[in-house]
């Protein structure tokens, strides 16, 4: 049903966004050395994407989808620090 693919969306979306907020909120209490202005960001929204990911499967009762989206997503954010030294110097942060 088309409004059960909408909810997914929003919750699938919106635990995204609140672990990208979460990773901006805890970068400002590190040390300055620690504060890349974007790491932490991109590392809240991969987790809040694995998390809402994982209860996206079991939603659905589909658990080899839960486990396996989610161990996926984590995996990936083995990839934030290549990305970062790739990149670096590319991104900007306002």
């Amino acid at each position: 049903m088309l409004t059960d693919f909408i909810l997914f969306g929003i919750v699938d979306n919106g635990v995204m966004i609140f672990g990208a907020f979460t990773g901006l909120e805890i970068e400002k209490y590190l040390p300055k050395k620690f504060q890349s202005g974007h790491l932490l960001v991109i590392a809240g929204a991969g987790i809040g994407n694995a998390f809402s990911d994982f209860l996206g499967g079991l939603a659905s009762l589909n658990y080899p989808l839960a486990i396996g989206s989610g161990l996926g997503c984590v995996l990936a954010l083995g990839l934030i620090p290549l990305f970062n030294r790739l990149m670096k110097g590319r991104v900007t942060t306002a």
